[in-house]
C-alpha cells in the first residue's frame, strides 16, 4: 500500500474579509476529511503594483491594486487560525507571497510551505523558504522542466529536504485538453519527488485520474458559495462535493493496491470452487488421473 494520499484544502480568499468565515472554514475543511487547510498570506504592497504603466507614456490606476485590501489575511489571524486547526487536528498551511512573510509564518509555527506558481522563478523567496527546513509543496503552473530543475536546486541548496511538486495548469478553470495528467509520471521520473495536482477544473474526475496515476498531494479549493464575488470562488467545490472527493479518494487508494498481481486471500479460498477438476463420469465424484469430466466442484458467477 501507498503513502496515505494528503488533501489540502485550499480556502485562499473564499472567507471574505471575514475572521469567523474563516473559521468556519478551517472546521469544513476537518468535517469534509482535509488533512491541511490552507490560506494565503499577502499584502498588496508587495505583491500588486497601483499603477499601470502603458507603452504610450500613459498611467492609469490598477484596478487589481485597489480592490486587494479584502485578500489580506491579517497576521494576527493567523495564530488564531492555527491555534484552531491545532484543536481540530488538521494542519493549518498558508502561501507567503513576500518575503517578510516568511518571518511571520515561522513565528506563527507551520509544519510546512506551499509556494504558489508564479513564484517558482523568485529565488529570494524559495531561498528564505527553502533555508527553514520544512517541508515544501511547490506549485508548477505555467512552467516547464527547466524552470522546475532550477527552483529545486535553489530549495536544496538552501536547505530543504523534503519537496514536493503540485502539476498544476495556471487556468480558472483550465479547459480539459490543457490538463496534461501524463506529465504526473513524467515529473516523478525526473525529479524523483512525491507530486501532486493543483487541480481548478469542475468536480472531482482530475484528482482522481491523478490519484490513479501517482499522485500523492490534491489541493482543491473550498467554497460555501459559488455564486459569491471572488477570484476563487466561480471553481471551487462545496464542502459537500469536497467531502464526496475525499471519500472516492480514500476508496481508490485502496483499490489500487500494491501492483503485484497475486491471488487475494479471499480468491485462494475460491480457487478449488472456480477451477475445474477431473470427475467419474458415472457418479461425477473427484477422481485422479486425466480421464473423466471436467466439471466445477458448483456453480460460480465468476467466469
Amino acid at each position: 500500500m501507498h503513502e496515505r494520499v494528503t488533501v489540502i484544502a485550499e480556502i485562499g480568499s473564499n472567507y471574505n474579509g471575514d475572521l469567523a468565515l474563516a473559521r468556519e472554514y478551517v472546521r469544513a475543511a476537518r468535517e469534509c476529511g482535509a488533512d491541511v487547510v490552507k490560506f494565503q498570506t499577502l499584502r498588496k504592497n508587495k505583491l500588486v503594483a497601483p499603477r499601470l504603466y502603458s507603452g504610450d507614456g500613459a498611467v492609469s490606476e490598477n484596478p487589481v491594486y485597489r480592490n486587494f485590501a479584502s485578500l489580506e489575511l491579517p497576521d494576527e489571524w493567523h495564530y488564531e487560525l492555527k491555534e484552531l486547526a491545532d484543536q481540530l487536528g488538521i494542519e493549518f498551511m498558508s502561501t507567503p507571497f513576500y518575503l517578510e512573510a516568511v518571518e511571520l509564518l515561522e513565528s506563527v509555527g507551520v509544519r510546512s510551505y506551499k509556494i504558489a506558481s508564479g513564484d517558482i522563478t523568485f529565488r529570494p523567496l524559495l531561498d528564505k523558504i527553502g533555508r527553514t527546513g520544512k517541508r515544501v509543496v511547490l506549485s508548477t503552473g505555467a512552467s516547464a522542466d527547466e524552470e522546475i530543475s532550477a527552483a529545486l536546486q535553489v530549495l536544496k541548496k538552501a536547505g530543504a529536504m523534503d519537496v514536493a511538486l503540485l502539476h498544476c495548469v495556471s487556468n480558472y478553470p483550465p479547459a480539459w485538453d490543457e490538463m496534461n495528467l501524463r506529465a504526473i509520471a513524467s515529473m516523478q521520473a525526473r525529479f524523483g519527488c512525491p507530486i501532486g495536482i493543483s487541480d481548478h477544473t469542475p468536480g472531482c474526475l482530475v484528482p482522481l485520474s491523478a490519484v490513479a496515476l501517482g499522485a500523492s498531494l490534491i489541493e482543491k479549493h473550498v467554497t460555501f458559495d459559488r455564486s459569491q464575488n471572488g477570484p476563487d470562488h466561480a471553481f471551487a467545490m462545496t464542502p459537500g462535493e469536497f467531502a464526496e472527493m475525499v471519500a472516492q479518494v480514500r476508496l481508490l487508494q485502496g483499490a489500487l493496491g500494491d501492483g503485484h498481481k497475486q491471488p487475494t486471500a479471499s480468491e485462494l479460498a475460491k480457487q478449488r470452487r472456480i477451477r475445474r477438476g477431473v470427475y467419474n463420469p458415472r457418479t461425477l465424484e473427484p477422481q485422479e488421473g486425466e480421464e473423466g469430466l471436467w466439471l466445477r466442484p458448483a456453480p460460480e458467477n465468476a467466469p
